[in-house]
């Protein structure tokens, strides 16, 4: 009796999926659509393109800017920060009430902006080490925040006008280009650095995907959380800085709400997963170019507020449905 003998079956290897449309307009539609806009308005208003209008747009954008920058941290750790609103409003008005009394502006802006750094940590303890929704968490000390601010001024208005070397910092030019620009190019680079060059990048990236499983794989995903809050806290903070001195006027109620919801707006319609684990500093400066952009040709068109709204709002919307969508697959 003769046997023969059988090769074994083989599976040829599975092709890795293409990436569906959805995904791909998530993650790198904003790019051509944002330079679409300047192409369209530099046709319609001669003055778009100048130098100066951008430098003005960007100048006037800066708090939203820095505070989209620092929740792009956050929301690649699987997490939301409602509190950067009043982070910034607190950071303000601290900043302001310590140069009037102490009559010293560099203090006031120094001490303004580490006020950041135990709001960031207690907001990453509380949601990064005892695991408390994000939302509530950051809500709650967003309140508490707005009420410290509110107790800082009396709900009063903490004037610095006068105080130029207090003003500097928002107001100050070097040519055509602000200090609050220079900032924002400062800020990203080092961001950019923490985020794409270093362990604690890989490591956001890695809790952001699955918590459980980067906590399996040695990352203490409790630290890694509460520097991205920490992150968070500093650039609204620094916001903070930047909206008071360009103003002169420490005010708690300086659009602190507004902010912290148009920042994670911006950094979701850049592409960033609402859910983490996925993200890049670049798609959330963009975010926030096509909102300013979008409210900036508006105005040079003389087009009424209430159509910036709605068109703005649209296009929040369309970012959410592409990133709920990507989510599915």
């Amino acid at each position: 009796m003769t046997t023969t003998a059988t090769a074994p079956e083989t599976t040829a290897p599975a092709r890795p999926a293409s990436p569906s449309i959805g995904s791909w307009l998530r993650n790198y539609a904003i790019a051509p659509i944002v330079l679409l806009l300047i192409i369209i308005m530099s046709f319609a208003a001669p003055n778009f393109l100048s130098v100066r209008n951008f430098m003005n747009l960007i100048d006037q954008n800066a708090p939203l800017m820095l505070i989209a920058l620092g929740t792009t941290f956050v929301i690649i750790s699987g997490a939301f920060d409602l509190s950067t609103g009043q982070i910034m409003s607190m950071s303000g008005v601290i900043a302001a009430k310590v140069a009037l009394v102490l009559q010293n502006p560099a203090l006031g802006l120094i001490v303004g902006l580490l006020v950041g750094i135990p709001v960031g940590l207690v907001n990453g303890y509380l949601v990064g080490r005892l695991q408390i929704n994000s939302f509530l968490t950051t809500l709650a000390t967003g309140l508490t925040m707005g009420g410290i601010a509110l107790l800082v001024t009396q709900g009063l208005s903490l004037d610095l006008s006068s105080s130029s070397n207090f003003r500097w910092l928002g107001s100050h030019r070097f040519g055509d280009v602000p200090v609050s620009v220079i900032v924002i190019v400062l800020t990203y680079l080092i961001l950019g650095f923490l985020l794409s060059r270093t362990v604690f990048g890989r490591h956001l990236y890695s809790v952001g995907s699955n918590a459980e499983a980067a906590r399996l794989s040695g990352i203490a995903t409790s630290r890694i959380r509460i520097a991205a809050y920490t992150v968070g806290a500093l650039t609204a903070a620094l916001a903070g800085l930047i909206l008071v001195s360009r103003t002169g006027v420490g005010n708690v109620y300086a659009g602190a709400s507004n902010l912290t919801l148009m920042a994670i707006a911006a950094v979701v319609i850049g592409g960033t997963s609402i859910l983490g684990g996925k993200g890049a500093l670049w798609r959330t400066v963009l975010g926030v170019l096509l909102l300013a952009l979008t409210q900036n040709a508006f105005n040079l068109l003389s087009i009424q507020p209430y159509w910036q709204q709605i068109v703005s709002g649209l296009i929040i919307l369309a970012a959410v449905i592409l990133n709920a969508g990507a989510l599915k697959r």
